[in-house]
């Protein structure tokens, strides 16, 4: 179903996993242990938003430069949300580098002392890792609400050519394909299930399975406690949903008689006043 090239709302909800795959990374418990914990963030964790910068500014930049486009105020708002999403993933590297920094300088620490040996900088070095958290937080709904935005904009003016909705698909899947590309599901091997914010929808482990099956989703090793694996697209599954914000939603008949559900709308509040970093996150 994908094609070779991907589409720019494809673009972004391969980076709406990047920014997923970031926050877990973030977020894992293991991040400041060990002998050497401002080697692991400097090896292990600062390329990834340095790299979530340079796509969003990537598809910013294929945006601007596409012939013929019309900027219309979807337009620009999706450009102002990927200059949001480029400078604070800057910013969230910039206090890592920062975290790195105090780890690097800090008394060296070993045996079952190693963390509480750093004392204050592994205090302030995990402060640090809190707010790069905070600031990439919202990375991946952002992402998702920005292709579903640009998908049908430039759909409308002939720059996404879709030739056909998926089919088959019922509503909770559809909202099973978005809670995945925000970021949203993860699934517990012991207990066979599926979690989703406890405020969502009921996700069963048959529906993720169905989805599978289809070869729209595919599950990565999530370093959470109580959650084994995260859920995250696949090409297909990326194209799929592309397809779905592109094309006119159907009315109830229509969804009847083709077997196709209502998406659900995953859209945000306005955009975020604008953050500019403070220093560049590379030195």
């Amino acid at each position: 179903m994908s094609s070779t090239t991907p589409t720019i709302p494809d673009r972004l909800l391969a980076l709406a996993a990047d920014f997923t795959r970031h926050h877990d990374t973030l977020r894992d418990l293991a991040l400041l242990r060990g002998p050497k914990p401002g080697s692991n963030l400097v090896q292990r964790v600062i390329p990834r938003p340095q790299a979530l910068a340079r796509s969003a500014m990537d598809v910013s930049d294929t945006v601007e430069t596409m012939p013929r486009l019309y900027r219309s105020p979807e337009v620009k708002a999706a450009m102002e949300r990927l200059a949001q999403l480029g400078a604070l993933a800057l910013l969230a590297a910039d206090h890592i580098l920062d975290a790195a920094d105090l780890l690097l300088d800090g008394p060296p620490a070993s045996g079952a002392r190693q963390v509480a040996g750093y004392g204050t900088p592994l205090l302030e070095a995990g402060r640090r890792i809190v707010l790069a958290r905070q600031l990439t937080s919202l990375g991946s709904e952002d992402c998702l609400a920005t292709a579903r935005l640009l998908a049908g904009e430039l759909h409308a003016q002939q720059h996404l050519p879709i030739d056909h909705r998926p089919t088959g698909l019922s509503r909770t899947q559809l909202q099973a394909l978005e809670a995945v590309a925000a970021g949203r599901v993860t699934l517990d091997r012991l207990q066979d299930r599926a979690h989703v914010r406890p405020d969502e929808f009921r996700l069963s482990i048959s529906t993720v399975r169905s989805l599978e099956t289809r070869g729209l989703v595919h599950r990565e090793t999530c370093p959470l406690p109580l959650h084994d694996e995260r859920l995250h697209l696949t090409p297909d599954g990326r194209t799929a949903l592309t397809a779905l914000f592109a094309l006119p939603v159907a009315t109830p008949r229509q969804a009847r008689r083709s077997g196709v559900s209502t998406p659900p709308s995953t859209a945000r509040p306005a955009s975020r006043p604008a953050v500019s970093p403070a220093r560049s996150a590379t030195r």
